[in-house]
């Protein structure tokens, strides 16, 4: 019950505090806290004069606010955006404002507002803040601190306002936006209001202009290892053709005359048609070399901070120049089993950094799904690269069934030091150490810069 009456109160505060911070400017927001003193000390209007002081502020607050209710400016507002940012990357992007009214607009500060869903009762509730044990005992027990931090990270960045030159009529005016991302995913602008301060520089008028945009924010990226795994070139039945989709076509190699039993689908009817005699389509087995890259989602009672720096890890990992003619399979499980496959025209690098922006932690199942995953298609990957958020019996088993399937395996432990890797029992990467590497969370580039490249088996 208190905790419920707690949400709902600072629910309140929070809309009056956003309202206040865009309609007050810093000098009005000095007055009203003048304004709010004088009406406490002028109560008893016998014993003070605190009293004149409240009504005459009042009074410069109600012109100020009717002086507000005439901004009705025409203008046009067009981002520049870039095509993603980087988590903890500053950027900057361009706001564009077009004046189609017929005066000019000047004194004006531009707001761009971020979408940020107030968190759920059971999410103020439940939720979980690093920054927690860093606070008081009264900031833990009221939680009011950590759901600013929550409604901050759904946000994703932090804006400031920018003033804005004066804008003639027809004529464009370009400014520059800092923005610091806070998270990776996806940024939801959802529009942008316009602010004018009244003659006493005590309230804006604000226009709210519609701009809903979305800028996609990657992982944070460290500097890629050069990593050099014996991998061997597979059998893979169909060809590239199979390389990413089911069925039963294969790499087209040439053609030739029919012989008896060659199936009717494989003729080339337009060859035929022309030479009136029956000519096939010839196929051929493609052996290439396919890459596993293993992102471990499943966080369990493991710090969010863990999951986090092992997404950077597997965005590093994957934006890695690969081999020529190499495939490169990320494999995790979210909502269901994802194996998604890039290199030879089967997918883009953007669309991989894409998915790994927008990864969630998983909250159910057991890491049993990911070995299945993995071991299902052993048959046709030539090496893993295991990205982990620990080093128990379940990931030491997958790396175990890799390694009897003939798969070179290296495993990335995320958030463990080597002394404590060590001191654990190493599992299968024991008769192989150099294959099983610690990535302490405050030393991650340092580990992966120490990181030697796996020399290619005798």
């Amino acid at each position: 019950m208190i905790r419920w009456l707690l949400y709902l109160n600072f629910r309140y505060l929070y809309r009056l505090s956003q309202w206040s911070r865009q309609r007050f400017t810093p000098a009005g927001m000095a007055l009203l806290g003048t304004l709010v003193a004088s009406g406490i000390f002028g109560v008893n209007t016998r014993q003070t004069l605190a009293y004149q002081i409240f009504g005459f502020l009042v009074a410069v607050l109600l012109v100020s606010a009717a002086g507000s209710l005439f901004f009705r400016p025409r203008l046009r507002i067009r981002r520049l955006l870039p095509q993603f940012g980087a988590a903890g990357m500053p950027l900057t992007y361009g706001v564009e404002i077009h004046n189609t009214g017929t005066r000019l607009e000047q004194d004006l500060c531009l707001l761009d507002e971020l979408e940020a869903p107030f968190p759920t009762l059971a999410e103020f509730r439940d939720g979980r803040d690093p920054e927690d044990d860093q606070r008081n005992w009264f900031d833990r027990k009221v939680g009011y601190p950590r759901l600013m931090g929550q409604i901050q990270k759904r946000r994703g960045a932090a804006l400031a306002p920018a003033l804005l030159p004066p804008i003639a009529p027809g004529d464009p005016a370009r400014v520059q936006l800092n923005l610091l991302p806070l998270r990776r995913g996806y940024l939801r602008f959802r529009h942008a209001t316009l602010g004018r301060p009244d003659p006493f520089g005590l309230l804006r008028a604000l226009h709210t202009l519609p701009g809903p945009e979305t800028l996609l924010i990657l992982p944070k990226l460290y500097r890629a290892p050069e990593i050099r795994l014996p991998a061997r070139r597979r059998f893979h039945p169909g060809g590239m053709a199979l390389a990413s989709t089911v069925g039963d076509s294969q790499e087209f190699l040439s053609l030739r005359d029919y012989k008896p039993g060659d199936p009717l689908r494989a003729i080339h009817w337009r060859s035929f048609a022309r030479l009136g005699k029956p000519v096939v389509k010839e196929y051929q087995d493609e052996f290439f070399v396919r890459q596993g890259l293993v992102l471990d989602t499943y966080l369990q009672d493991r710090q969010p901070a863990v999951f986090e720096e092992a997404v950077s890890v597997a965005a590093t990992l994957a934006l890695r120049r690969p081999e020529r003619d190499a495939l490169l399979d990320l494999m995790f499980v979210g909502a269901r089993a994802y194996r998604f496959t890039i290199g030879r025209g089967l997918g883009q690098m953007e669309n991989m950094l894409e998915i790994l922006a927008c990864v969630e932690p998983n909250h159910g199942g057991t890491f049993t799904d990911l070995a299945d995953l993995v071991l299902q298609h052993g048959d046709e990957t030539s090496a893993l690269i295991c990205v982990l958020l620990g080093w128990d019996a379940p990931r030491q088993a997958l790396v175990a069934r890799a390694r009897q399937l003939g798969i070179p395996v290296l495993a990335l432990v995320v958030g463990t030091t080597p002394e404590h890797l060590m001191g654990s029992d190493p599992g299968a990467a024991g008769a192989d150490p150099e294959r099983l590497v610690a990535l302490p969370l405050d030393r991650i580039q340092a580990a992966l810069d120490r990181l030697a490249a796996v020399r290619r088996a005798a």
